[in-house]
């Protein structure tokens, strides 16, 4: 069975099947294919730090080395805090219930944008489409699969239909000068009052 975005309004629940929206479908791709001499596709790879190892793609996704160059495997890998400690996986959402919150606009542009999904109704509520279409939106717990953070999601509808954008917290890059200019005013007495300015 597909997994769905289950969310609670009001002790109602709605359920949507969901399809991830990017460039590709939206606009189509194009795809470069880089040739040998002989008419055979290449295929990328890169050599080893230590120049031991070819790295075809794909390979980094098994496995990690630690830095005394030992294979460690993805299983192996955990998760921790800024201390050093084990932390819990965060279970995926998809498929159960998750509590909406109505949110102002601006609460959803101090959000970075990771993904976004177009949801078809499997059991939409009556009461959520009708707030929806008046243009509320709603914050929710959003995770896709088990892993160590957690994003939001941003439930809101257009025309187009209705979505849901999974975001995680924008950190503003200030820009500021190392050091402020500071104007600095001739003393008028210094000036040659007898300037020709024939002369130039």
């Amino acid at each position: 069975m597909a997994r769905q975005i289950n969310v609670i309004k009001d002790g109602t629940e709605s359920i949507f099947d969901f399809k991830k929206v990017d460039r590709t479908k939206l606009y189509g791709k194009r795809k470069r294919v880089v040739l040998d001499e002989d008419g055979e596709n290449c295929v990328k790879a890169e050599i080893s730090e230590d120049g031991s190892s070819i790295i075809r793609s794909g390979m980094t996704m098994q496995a990690y080395f630690d830095p005394e160059g030992e294979w460690v495997e993805n299983s192996r890998i955990v998760g921790l805090d800024e201390q050093g400690n084990p932390v819990d996986k965060v279970p995926s959402t998809l498929g159960v219930g998750q509590p909406l919150e109505e949110v102002e606009p601006g609460v959803l542009s101090q959000n970075q944008t990771i993904a976004v999904y177009h949801l078809s109704p499997v059991d939409f509520d009556e009461s959520l489409k009708t707030q929806l279409d008046a243009g509320s939106i709603f914050r929710f717990p959003f995770n896709y699969r088990a892993d160590y953070s957690a994003e939001v999601g941003f439930l809101l509808s257009n025309d187009a239909g209705v979505f849901v954008l999974v975001t995680k917290a924008a950190t503003p890059q200030w820009c500021q000068l190392k050091a402020v200019a500071v104007e600095s005013f001739t003393d008028d007495s210094e000036i040659d009052d007898d300037l020709d300015f024939e002369m130039f």
